[in-house]
This record gives C-alpha cells, structure tokens and sequence, in this order.
C-alpha cells in the first residue's frame, strides 16, 4: 500500500431529482485482492454516459464514466505485475459498480489489475483515456464478425467500417488494418484524412447519394465481406448491410440495439458490449451477456498488444479535444455530445482542472 493519500475523495455521481450529474465527496477505498487503486489524471466521455442517464438505467447516488487514465497509487494483495506510480488506463462498467470509486469520473478510481492498459511515454493521459472502452468494443465486435486480431484469409478480405471517424470507429478501422483487412469506410470528408491516416484504403461520404455503390465498387468485388456499423442510428445499418457481397460471410456488427426487421434478411447481425472482456456481465434491454473466460483473455491479451503497438505508432488514440472544469465540466460535456456536437475527437478532461 502506497501512503500519504487522503482520507476522501471528489466523485461524480447521478442526482434523480435533477436528472443530472454532481460532486460528491466519499471515503477513499482502499484496493482489495486482484486490484490497483489509480489517480486519474485525464477521464474520457463516451456516448454511453448520457444514454445509461436518458434511458434510465442508473439510480440516485451511482457513480458514473467508463473511461480514465492516470497512475498507480496503491496496489492490492497479490498484484506483482504493477508497481506505484505506473502509468495505466482501462474503464469500468458503471451500472454494474458496487463501489462508487469503481467508475471514471473520480479522482481515484479502483480498478482490476487485469485487464490494464499499461501506457507508454509516448502517449498523453489524455491520449490514453480515449482509448480503452472504444478499443474494446471495436476488438470485440471485430472478433466476433471476423475472428479479429487473427490475421485475415489469405486472399484478403474486405470489410466495411461505417462512422470510421467515431470513437469506435477509429479503432475499428485500426485493428482491421493490423489484421491485414482492406478496410474501406464511411465519414464526413472533413475527416477523410483522418481516418485514411488510420489504415482505410477508401473514405466514402456517407451522405452521398450513392454511397452503397460506391461502396460496393471500392471493394472490387461484389461487395464487402464484413460491415462494422459504428453508428447503428438512422439509417446507418440498412444501408451497410446492402454492401454486403452475395456468396460472402455476409455478418454485420452493431454497436446499438437496431430495428432489424427493415434490414437485409440474408444476413446475420450481431450486437455485442465489451463487458465479457471487463470479466463483467451485463444485462442491456432485456439482453444479458455473461462473462467468458475467452472474452476475459481476450481483453487482458489485446491490452498487452495495445501498449506494444502504442509504443510502436502502429495503433493511435483518438484525437483529443480538452473540455474546460475537469470533473465540474463533464455536465456540460455530456448536454454537449448529445446535440451531436462531437465529431472526429473524444473529449477529455483534467481531473486536477476541477475547482476546488
């Protein structure tokens, strides 16, 4: 156990009355067996901040975010792989916290030992809590669709991002690319450059008129084998799943629960959280996805990998855009995000920005 750290600490957590979010200040825990204990210096918002708020799905007093980066300032029984003062980032599944300080948006957060993302110097705090729950969900996604971070066929095989410039997006596209997939991909032109700098061979506006054309020509086949939604809103999903080839795997990966029954029929679609690799279950809309052990060694193998290919240049985190307020800041944030604000970055705040 490391010492000097305070009796409390400043936490953001979910206020019914108000239907928003708040500091509070709560004892600080001390980690248990398998755990570290982090001192966030940067925490990272997600779209699923707001929507676990809009659609119910957390109660008065629970602590909130998924994301956070910082360094180790005590360590539980049994954790040998770590020492203080480590630079690490992971996330957390905020309705399945048990403790308060087993979420993001914190000061400390408690975190398992495994899986974590240990962070090279080449990477920010702020680059590096951009980066696990995105990474997840695309590996997870990816891996159930395609078999990802396995190679490719050989022959190649082309696969469809759509929202490559969204958070998950971007490392979808990523760990594609690692994969040796063609990777073509769908985003607003202001950031073609972008998401080609990631690994997409072809970056199509999806607004365009003839977007699934386009599509389906860049693949040089028939189609695409593969499709990664990375929206699933609107339209998105029925359009990808157009561009699927006739004789491929025709699978479809989902990031949001979709209306299926205006979808193509001939494939198959799957929607999947990244919990399992979390060693988490989770029950979304009457679905419950249980931990695995595979999932759970996929997640602590990918995060090894990650930090490799971080250190390497071979993966990048998201863009960062740096909201003002730190921890104070994040309401705003997340009243931001939900006008479809965001584009192309992740907001990030300072946790030492949080007025005292």
């Amino acid at each position: 156990m490391a010492s000097a750290l305070p009796p409390t600490q400043r936490v953001l957590t979910f206020q019914a009355d108000t239907k928003a979010i708040a500091l509070e200040t709560v004892p600080l825990d001390t980690p248990g067996p398998g755990q570290v204990l982090i001192k966030n210096a940067a925490v990272a918002q997600n779209p699923a901040d707001w929507k676990i708020i809009d659609y119910g799905m957390v109660s008065a007093g629970q602590g909130m975010g998924w994301d956070f980066a910082g360094s180790i300032v005590a360590l539980g029984e049994g954790v040998t792989e770590y020492k203080i003062g480590d630079r690490v980032a992971s996330c957390h599944v905020p309705v399945n916290s048990v403790k308060t300080a087993q979420n993001a948006f914190c000061e400390y957060t408690l975190a398992a030992a495994k899986p974590l993302l240990r962070v090279p110097d080449n990477i920010t705090d702020e680059e590096a809590s951009t980066i696990p729950l995105a990474s997840l969900s695309a590996l997870h996604l990816l891996n159930v669709i395609s078999g990802v971070p396995k190679r490719a066929p050989l022959g190649g095989r082309a696969i469809l991002i759509w929202g490559g410039s969204s958070s998950v997006g971007q490392f979808a596209i990523q760990l594609a690319h690692i994969a040796g997939y063609k990777v073509i991909t769908t985003a607003s032109p202001k950031n073609h450059a972008l998401v080609k700098s990631l690994g997409a061979t072809v970056a199509i506006d999806y607004r365009a008129p003839d977007v699934v054309e386009q599509i389906v020509a860049a693949s040089g086949r028939d189609g695409v084998d593969y499709v990664f939604d990375a929206i699933s809103e609107g339209n998105s999903a029925e359009l990808a799943s157009k561009t699927l080839r006739k004789d491929g795997p025709r699978k479809v990966a989902l990031v949001n629960a979709v209306d299926l029954s205006n979808l193509n029929q001939s494939a198959d679609y799957y929607q999947s959280v990244p919990s399992a690799l979390l060693n988490d279950d989770l029950s979304i809309g009457g679905v419950y996805y249980p931990r695995n052990k595979a999932d759970f060694d996929l997640g602590v193998a990918f995060f090894e990998n990650a930090a490799r290919w971080l250190q390497e240049g071979r993966l990048k985190p998201n863009p960062v855009t740096v909201r003002p307020g730190g921890l104070s800041g994040i309401q705003d944030g997340l009243d931001f995000m939900k006008a479809g604000k965001v584009s192309g970055s992740k907001l990030v705040y300072r946790v030492a920005d949080t007025p005292v």
